[in-house]
């Protein structure tokens, strides 16, 4: 995970070298559809990225979704993606309205109890990393000089199964 965070932050910057751009940073929180393999978990999730504007219309964005986290008497399920987008937009004197897409590089674990079984083991358990794609839909609105509240759906979707939808309420500063 620390090899694919590196290489993320190396792309990032390489591809926005030489540019003139603003940056700006999000935080948000939302409600997660989350599937994988045989698992299904619905909650609340957070996220946090970082992005910067390389054209006029275009924006690349590296960031962190907390899919899933979700424990009870005898399974703990837990999911994290680190992401790479690019996100195309509109302008208006409202906001901004974007799409975007990306690539991510999704870590899931479950553990489950098995009691004494002779089935303890791998079949109770799992810690995978999923490669994943993303397309989602957003409209950031103005709400000061530097700052603006992102409204934004997410699809993610990738190997074994994983299909997550993400509904997130955020707040985004420029700098």
């Amino acid at each position: 995970m620390k090899q694919f965070v590196v290489v993320f932050m190396a792309l990032f910057f390489i591809f926005n070298a030489h540019s003139a751009s603003t940056n700006y940073g999000i935080a948000s929180v939302g409600f997660s559809d989350f599937e994988f393999k045989d698992v299904e978990n619905s909650g609340l999730i957070y996220s946090v990225a970082f992005g910067r504007q390389i054209h006029r219309q275009w924006y690349t964005e590296v960031g962190y979704l907390n899919l899933t986290n979700d424990s009870d008497n005898d399974t703990e399920l837990t999911g994290d993606a680190l992401y790479l987008a690019v996100l195309g937009k509109a302008n208006s004197q409202y906001g901004e309205l974007f799409y975007k897409l990306g690539v991510a590089n999704v870590d899931i674990a479950s553990t489950r109890y098995c009691g004494n079984s002779e089935f303890s083991g791998d079949a109770c358990s799992f810690d995978e990393g999923v490669v994943a794609g993303i397309a989602g839909l957003g409209f950031d609105y103005y709400v000061g000089l530097k700052s603006m509240v992102r409204l934004e759906y997410i699809y993610l979707g990738g190997e074994d199964n994983l299909s997550t939808h993400l509904v997130s309420l955020g707040f985004r500063y420029n700098f």
